[in-house]
């Protein structure tokens, strides 16, 4: 790219924007996916699966707080992991992010069709994708404000459904559906099964460390990311808890394991399938589902974005509307990627390289928040994650023992996310350290450290010359 071009992403976001974003991209892990776990573990290894990421994220998520307000760019993760350990861990974690998103928006979508052929049974699930995949991209093109306004409206309403489950479904619950009856195991796997069960158990909290990454668009960063960031954290850890319980006390886990619609299976199993809430679920809930999907696009937009202003991919992905201030390019070509993974693969098989990437990425924020508080003690931090250095120390290690439970779950699935951080790193060496932008904001404030001139907390907005 030649010539002077402004990067700077729009700031609209309010504290209440993040949490909307961060709950509703999450959300629909209560509504698909988390319980294809389940022919491992049962009602109580889940649970002791859903209890250790809980703890994984929560943790954190206090981390990715402070890391967000000393350095409030687009890239996030990647951008932490520049500035703490160099450019090709940088671009490695970024990678890992790319993929987890670009990966976790067909699942979504096979969920959002698998809902739509259970309401009607002649739509074809995959057209049904296509035309949330078209939807979205459009909207997110047109803004991100616009997108927060339709957001909220899609979280309240998906929240408002569960809710309505936890209140018809709790006085329903079968204790031998959570604690098996007569004869059957509490938690089949044993170990191996709630270790199986990780990748899943972390469906229900998966994406909301990607608020970072709206740091840019944010009005102000140093204050509103951390209220955003954790209040939306807590509100999960309740969700999953309930939503774990009710659909399987209502159920049994050996239905729900294989459900691509789960909680109105878990409703026709106790009420049957012409019962309103069931209906109810399968329609409205449709929104909890849509309301992710529309996050993970803003997610791997942003992602690849951060990555093209800074020249690891290619310096199309960072081309921005000229009057939406959106990155376009960054929004379509990895919709059209995901296209064709729903068309090709399996949802459970997709979460499992997912959440692979994802917990690179988990890794390398938590390893960025212990080297930048021993690298750069003075590095400008409004705010301060708590516990130092346990938290971050006790989250990186989880993830690490998550990131192998892949290997239990799909040994095949696990060396195809191998591979393509192999090849991802063959890039960086033949393509990507040529082609760094030093003039990216991501890169800029890390050449001011390695000048050793110290600054506060960077300022955005500068135009950059690529």
């Amino acid at each position: 790219m030649s010539g002077k071009q402004n990067l700077e992403l729009k700031k609209t976001l309010t504290p209440f924007n993040l949490w909307v974003i961060g709950v509703g991209i999450v959300i629909s892990g209560n509504y698909f996916g988390w319980n294809f776990g389940l022919s491992t573990s049962g009602y109580v290894g889940m649970l002791i699966a859903v209890g250790v990421m809980a703890v994984m994220y929560t943790f954190m998520a206090f981390g990715i707080s402070e890391l967000s307000t000393a350095l409030p760019f687009a890239g996030g993760p990647y951008s932490f992991a520049r500035r703490a350990m160099g450019p090709f861990v940088g671009f490695i974690t970024g990678v890992g992010v790319v993929l987890q998103y670009v990966i976790a928006a067909p699942v979504v979508a096979i969920g959002i069709g698998a809902y739509i052929n259970f309401l009607f049974p002649t739509v074809n699930p995959i057209v049904s994708a296509a035309v949330m995949y078209v939807f979205f991209m459009v909207i997110h093109i047109i803004g991100v404000k616009e997108y927060a306004r339709l957001e909220a409206i899609l979280v309240f309403i998906a929240l408002a459904l569960l809710v309505l489950m936890y209140f018809v479904g709790l006085p329903q619950i079968r204790v031998e559906n959570l604690f098996g009856g007569e004869g059957e195991a509490m938690i089949p796997g044993g170990i191996k099964g709630i270790w199986a069960a990780l990748p899943f158990a972390m469906w229900l909290f998966l994406a909301i460390e990607m608020l970072p990454m709206l740091s840019e668009e944010t009005r102000d960063a140093k204050k509103d990311m951390p209220k955003g960031i954790l209040s939306g954290m807590f509100t999960l850890v309740i969700l999953s808890v309930l939503t774990t319980t009710v659909a399987i006390g209502l159920s049994g886990f050996n239905q729900l394991s294989t459900a691509e619609d789960p909680l109105p299976a878990a409703i026709a199993a106790a009420y049957g399938n012409t019962y309103w809430l069931a209906q109810l679920l399968a329609s409205i809930g449709l929104v909890g589902l849509i309301a992710s999907f529309s996050g993970v696009i803003l997610a791997y937009s942003r992602q690849v974005f951060s990555l093209s202003r800074a020249g690891y991919l290619p310096a199309v992905f960072s081309k921005l509307h000229p009057t939406r201030r959106t990155p376009y390019m960054a929004i379509i070509i990895p919709g059209f990627i995901g296209l064709i993974l729903v068309a090709t693969f399996n949802p459970d098989d997709l979460i499992l390289i997912a959440t692979f990437g994802a917990l690179i990425s988990y890794i390398s924020m938590n390893l960025s928040l212990i080297i930048l508080r021993r690298k750069e003690p003075n590095l400008a931090r409004p705010y301060r994650a708590p516990l130092f250095p346990f938290m971050p120390i006790v989250s990186m290690v989880l993830a690490c023992i998550a990131l192998f439970a892949s290997f239990f779950a799909n040994l095949p699935f696990f060396f195809i996310s191998i591979t393509v951080f192999a090849v991802a790193i063959i890039y960086y060496f033949v393509w990507a350290r040529h082609n760094i932008n030093t003039d990216a904001p991501e890169e800029q404030f890390s050449h001011v450290e390695e000048l050793e001139i110290p600054v506060p907390a960077p300022e955005l907005g500068k135009e950059i010359v690529r």
